[in-house]
């Protein structure tokens, strides 16, 4: 019996179950579980789509979310305040350190005469509008002839009588009262005695910037003032880079997203000029690009061989730039573009000669330098191209400090269209 009683102790409280039979006894209540699962969760997502629907049709949003600039708004607190001439309203816009993250206050109400003033702070926190503080004048006459210290700077802050209203935190170029264009007034000046008559010239355009903090810095520590920049319209800190360039004594245009060929695939990003779209939706996308910086020369395109290949939908975008007193620079890389085609045979708009990095390799970069140096001296003038790479930089300072030895000038790309 004693044996019999710990055979027991060892045996199994449950017999054996075979994966079968358990899933056989759960299969009903799994069934019930999935049932009530797809009833509650189709009903949640329905509810999110829903809601996703309510917003896209309350919301007024014509960006759709697309990233946008903010900048505080102050206002001086007197009718004769500097800005003010003859105690009209007067902008002053001066570029500064963006600052994405603060929220925009509301703008206060002003006074009849009382001038508004909108300034985005320097880095260091000084007011860049003019040296020794004092605001520009609205009645300023001197927009074609820009300060030119002999140093290289150059001024940072726009004539407030040659911008308009973005909307309601930023402004665009215009043209001046009186003919005036941005054109002629932040451009770099040629320097007297730099450039001997009949002296071949090259003008030379580096883009790209603003995206990277490291190449953006090594252009400015590398390559000459009379090189043009470009700056990508998407940079977190657009407004210092373009003061830095002005201090450095650099023009420099802005860049338009435009459509390629391979678009969506291939997309140049938020505000991307397009063909599908009206003539006022992708002005509206100009003006935004515009109103990134507050002394451009004017724009160059970024990517877009459809859209610069249709004339119908470029002709009002070269039109209104122009028009607003800016230069346009096609960046040569589309043989199909129709950018210089479109404008008036008087109007500032050139197409670049030779992209000198279109295959980032020393040799390729070595014999488009070599091909733009003949042109120049063919021709007298030429334009050459190059995105902000760290090879391209490498290759262009050594170039640049070679070409006053071969008799070449290195001229701003403005001078190009205005002499």
């Amino acid at each position: 019996m004693a044996t019999d009683v710990e055979g027991d102790l060892h045996k199994p409280l449950m017999p054996p179950t075979r994966l079968g039979d358990v899933w056989r006894a759960w299969q009903p209540k799994l069934a019930i579980a999935l049932h009530w699962f797809t009833r509650v969760g189709g009903g949640l997502l329905g509810l999110v789509v829903l809601l996703l629907a309510g917003w896209i049709f309350f919301i007024d949003d014509p960006l759709g979310g697309e990233p946008r600039t903010q900048s505080a708004v102050e206002t001086a607190g007197s009718p004769n305040a500097p800005g003010n001439a003859a105690g009209n309203p007067s902008l002053i816009i001066s570029s500064g350190n963006d600052n994405l993250a603060q929220p925009l206050p509301p703008p206060p109400e002003l006074a009849p005469g009382e001038p508004r003033v909108l300034r985005v702070p320097s880095p260091d926190g000084a007011d860049p509008s003019t040296p020794g503080g004092a605001a520009p004048s609205a009645g300023n006459s001197s927009a074609s002839a820009p300060r030119f210290d002999g140093r290289g700077g150059l001024p940072s802050v726009a004539n407030p009588g040659l911008v308009e209203r973005f909307d309601d935190h930023s402004f665009m170029p215009i043209l001046g009262n009186h003919g005036e264009r941005a054109l002629d007034a932040y451009a770099r000046p040629l320097e007297a005695g730099t450039i001997v008559p009949g002296q071949p010239r090259i003008a030379l355009i580096v883009g790209g910037l603003g995206l990277s903090q490291t190449s953006t810095h090594e252009v400015l520590n590398s390559l000459p003032a009379a090189t043009t920049l470009s700056f990508a319209p998407y940079g977190s800190s657009l407004s210092r880079w373009a003061s830095r360039a002005r201090q450095d004594g650099h023009e420099y245009l802005i860049e338009v997203p435009m459509e390629p060929f391979d678009y969506p695939n291939n997309d140049p990003g938020p505000h991307t000029l397009q063909v599908g779209l009206t003539e006022q939706a992708n002005l509206e996308r100009l003006h935004w690009a515009l109103s990134r910086l507050p002394t451009p020369i004017g724009f160059m395109n970024y990517m877009g061989g459809r859209f610069a290949s249709e004339e119908g939908d470029l002709a009002p975008i070269i039109a209104d730039a122009v028009g607003r007193g800016l230069m346009v620079v096609d960046d040569g890389r589309s043989a199909r573009s129709r950018m210089s085609h479109v404008a008036s045979p008087d109007a500032p708009v050139l197409r670049a000669d030779v992209v000198i990095d279109a295959r980032a390799d020393q040799q390729s970069i070595n014999n488009r330098l070599a091909q733009l140096e003949s042109i120049a001296r063919e021709r007298g003038s030429a334009v050459g191209v190059a995105t902000a790479l760290p090879l391209t930089i490498t290759s262009l300072e050594e170039w640049t400090a070679s070409l006053a030895a071969k008799g070449i000038a290195l001229v701003p790309v403005s001078s190009i269209v205005r002499f």
